[in-house]
């Protein structure tokens, strides 16, 4: 259905076969869990590329809709590995806080997948906002950033349900299990959809295409 695969599939598929690697080889599998992790913030993108096909070849509303709704679905997987972050914990960074520095080039390979997978992730999910940003200015024109915002507040909240309550992008339909335990601690469940809120749109701003005065 597409016409040229994209570098981003490349590149995604070369940061899972790395994490696969990279987790062997420290023998530890959460880092061969940040290539699921990739592969579900590359099917963000990839959603919206067949969502854009589908438009463009004015195919009926019966198979976009259901397409723009998996994006929806999906796009909190774009900005998840920031939240990979905590898995640091498990690595040594100081013998004796603050000035005495473990001195392990290991864990620091480990910041830096993690790091790198983070921002290519983010930049997976802005990019694919791109994708459909012709689509969302054309039908919602002075809205579009209410409507931005809005998929960034769905997004934070689908973040913490999977981060926190540990389900997937395809348990949707355990709707009530989900809202029944989003509220048990009510004040860290609001900062936090502030925080990854916020995170949203410095991505946003980071890796959207500005238009430069430089001349």
């Amino acid at each position: 259905m597409l016409k040229k695969i994209h570098p981003y599939y490349y590149i995604s598929a070369l940061y899972v076969l790395l994490s696969v690697f990279l987790g062997l080889f420290l023998t530890n599998f959460l880092i061969i869990f940040l290539g699921w992790n990739m592969i579900l913030a590359t099917f963000v993108f990839f959603l919206s590329e067949i969502y854009m096909i589908l438009k463009k070849r004015n195919t009926h509303p019966a198979l976009q809709l259901p397409v723009l709704g998996l994006f929806i679905l999906f796009f909190p997987n774009a900005l998840y590995i920031f939240t990979d972050f905590i898995h640091l914990q498990n690595y040594t960074f100081f013998l004796d806080y603050p000035n005495i520095y473990a001195i392990q080039i290991e864990d620091w390979l480990v910041f830096m997948h993690i790091a790198i997978g983070a921002l290519y992730a983010a930049k997976l999910g802005i990019s694919s906002i791109h994708n459909l940003e012709p689509i969302f200015k054309q039908n919602f024109k002075n809205y579009y950033f209410l409507v931005l915002s809005a998929l960034f507040l769905l997004s934070s909240t689908g973040i913490y349900i999977g981060r926190f309550l540990r389900f997937n992008s395809w348990d949707f339909l355990q709707l009530f299990s989900i809202f029944s335990d989003m509220f048990q601690n009510i004040s860290f469940f609001l900062g936090f959809i502030i925080i990854f809120f916020v995170l949203h749109w410095v991505s946003y701003f980071l890796f959207s295409k500005q238009k430069s005065n430089v001349i």
